[in-house]
């Protein structure tokens, strides 16, 4: 067994490096989860102007075989319509709430009683309640 501390004495691993573990395994699934929202926001992007592109190279060609119909009567198409999608709001949306999902905030160390262990024991009720206890009395 490795004597590097992640061991405890029964053979175990200890409560802290187990810990330590499952904390990076959080920010390595929130990497990994930024760099696939931030993917899909330029795939959508890409898209959205793939699009576009699309949409006037259609139109030049309508306008240059306009004297034969367009495209459509060129080649003598009966459904002829061009429709694309526009799902890239929708992407960006879902890229966005995969952000959120897997965001975690920062966690921070919070005392039981909502006060510092130092706030307490300078100003803290603790020093009455100690009293009371140590002597045994009410109030």
């Amino acid at each position: 067994m490795a004597q590097d501390g992640s061991w405890g004495s029964w053979g175990y691993r200890t409560p802290i490096y187990m810990l330590n573990r499952i904390i990076r395994l959080q920010a390595v699934v929130e990497v990994i989860t930024n760099q696939t929202a931030l993917a899909l926001e330029l795939l959508a992007k890409q898209q959205d102007q793939m699009r576009a592109a699309i949409y006037q190279n259609r139109l030049a060609l309508d306008y240059l075989l306009d004297s034969e119909g367009g495209v459509c009567g060129k080649f003598n198409l009966t459904n002829c319509c061009l429709q694309i999608d526009d799902n890239g709001k929708a992407v960006l949306k879902i890229s966005d709430k995969i952000r959120k999902l897997a965001h975690v905030p920062v966690q921070s160390w919070r005392t039981l009683g909502g006060i510092g262990w130092w706030d307490g024991l300078r100003g803290g009720s603790w020093w009455r309640t100690a009293l009371l206890v140590a002597g045994g009395g009410g109030a």
